[in-house]
């Protein structure tokens, strides 16, 4: 394996740590809890995600042999960070790790938020896909996009339902004007 390789294993965990750090430490009490087992399922499904996509990482087959590609993933990976904790810093401590509403929630509808409902979701997925360019093995890029996308693509949905019930037709007129999680498109 070569130093970009190594390099994106190091940024990646310390990311995933300083960002675990800072969203767990706005968990929300069980009376708020809306959460229909997708913070489960990303605390499960996250980690055999990144352990088989590191695992491929290792093998020949799917091996990219570039290491421009590899620095591109490196820089994508940056990009995923920096919109992730933009979103996460804007939404303040309505972003929590499970999915719920407070009791002085509010929506959200400026800065990232006025583009996509998911921000911070879509911080991640840039994040995920610069990882595993960096890693230098389309497996692992096919393996995280695909079983990380499934992931979040859940959790929106549920996160979704939550701020309709929560907001009625502010959420829906919201909605309306702004994608789930890809700009003009999704």
């Amino acid at each position: 394996m070569n130093l970009v390789h190594s390099i994106a294993l190091v940024v990646f965990f310390v990311w995933l740590t300083i960002d675990a750090i800072v969203v767990f430490r706005l968990k929300t009490g069980e009376a708020e809890n809306r959460d229909q087992s997708s913070l489960k399922l990303l605390m499960i499904g996250g980690p055999m995600a990144y352990a088989l996509s590191i695992g491929l990482s290792y093998g020949s087959t799917g091996a990219l042999h570039s290491v421009a590609m590899q620095i591109a993933g490196l820089v994508v990976l940056g990009v995923g960070i920096a919109v992730r904790s933009l979103a996460i810093f804007q939404l303040g401590r309505f972003h929590t790790p499970n999915v719920a509403i407070r009791s002085d929630h509010q929506l959200k509808e400026e800065g990232l938020y006025a583009h996509v409902r998911h921000p911070s979701y879509l911080g991640a997925m840039i994040a995920f896909l610069g990882f595993t360019l960096a890693l230098g093995n389309w497996l692992s890029v096919i393996v995280m996009m695909s079983m990380t996308t499934c992931l979040y693509l859940y959790r929106i949905k549920e996160e979704d339902a939550a701020l309709a019930a929560a907001f009625g037709e502010a959420f829906h007129r919201y909605a309306a004007r702004t994608k789930r999680l890809i700009p003009w498109i999704y």
